[in-house]
């Protein structure tokens, strides 16, 4: 049977902790902001005692490595840059307690910007340089996945009307690819289009469902990726792909078969967290990171 996959998907990652709570990107590597954020919310969303237990355990670890600030560093040796402060977030946001770590990693995703740059006659650039969202790296542009993120970080605290999420969603919408998708940052380099990518385009999608209409370019970024994923097998690009349609009511017959064949290939090497992470995240829905009842799976606090 196609969810098969389920069970078999669910073990293996528990079984590639490094500790309570704790994942790395690779098996028996250190563990990770990222790969610890994405593992505990695809583990939450099974709705079982265990599940709950392994989550609020990485969500206490993830609160021994937040920094004075309120950011989360990639892992508790490197602590910047703060990018997976968004991921975290989502973590704590799905579980009891954690109030005074979402309210400082809060703050810290609203002071956090990217350079924005002034636009010049002869700009190669085909977006909108002057408009601020936020980058992977203090002090530099703002890029499409770090700005997804923080959105969807902040939407599921209730934060939707701030000026920053604002932005952040113009951001977006300007980054969106004249013929469909999204890349990882530029739409057009010397007025040509570039090739988007399933990854960040099921991630922005992801986060515009929570604050944006259904706009024409909700329906090319929507088209693009019914195509896409028929030929993708990446379990990353997979999960987030899938997580963008299904927050737009657009979820594919074929999504099913497109994830038993992902887990199986995957399968014939070394599963890694974060890949176990996102197919699981994918089958579940948004409702495995919002919570939402109708989206996925709803969570269970505890």
């Amino acid at each position: 049977m196609i969810r098969d996959w389920l069970d078999d998907a669910r073990s293996r990652l528990l079984g590639l902790r490094q500790g309570p709570g704790a994942w790395g990107y690779r098996a028996r590597s250190r563990p990770a902001a990222e790969p610890s954020s994405l593992a505990a919310l695809a583990i939450l969303a099974g709705s079982s005692e265990e599940g709950r237990a392994v989550a609020m355990a990485a969500g206490r670890r993830l609160a021994t490595i937040q920094q004075a600030d309120g950011s989360i560093g990639v892992s508790g040796d490197l602590t910047v840059p703060g990018w997976p402060t968004s991921l975290a977030l989502l973590v704590w946001s799905n579980l009891d307690g954690f109030e005074a770590e979402r309210a400082r990693a809060v703050g810290w995703l609203l002071g956090d910007k990217g350079t924005s740059l002034s636009r010049t006659k002869d700009d190669p650039m085909g977006h909108d340089t002057s408009i601020v969202g936020w980058p992977w790296v203090a002090g530099t542009h703002s890029w499409v996945e770090p700005t997804a993120m923080a959105l969807l970080a902040l939407s599921r605290q209730g934060i939707s009307d701030h000026p920053r999420v604002r932005e952040g969603v113009r951001l977006l919408l300007d980054r969106a690819i004249p013929t469909g998708g999204w890349n990882l940052g530029n739409p057009i380099v010397f007025q040509k289009p570039l090739r988007p990518l399933p990854g960040p385009t099921g991630l922005a999608l992801l986060a515009l469902s929570r604050s944006a209409s259904r706009l024409k370019i909700i329906d090319q970024g929507i088209d693009y990726l019914k195509i896409a994923l028929a030929e993708t097998l990446a379990p990353v690009s997979i999960g987030w792909g899938l997580l963008g349609l299904k927050a737009w009511d657009a979820w594919p017959i074929e999504a099913e078969a497109w994830l038993a064949s992902s887990f199986a290939n995957l399968s014939r090497k070394e599963p890694g967290p974060m890949e176990l992470a996102m197919l699981l995240l994918a089958w579940c829905g948004p409702g495995s990171l919002f919570g939402d009842p109708g989206s996925g799976k709803v969570i269970h606090h505890g």
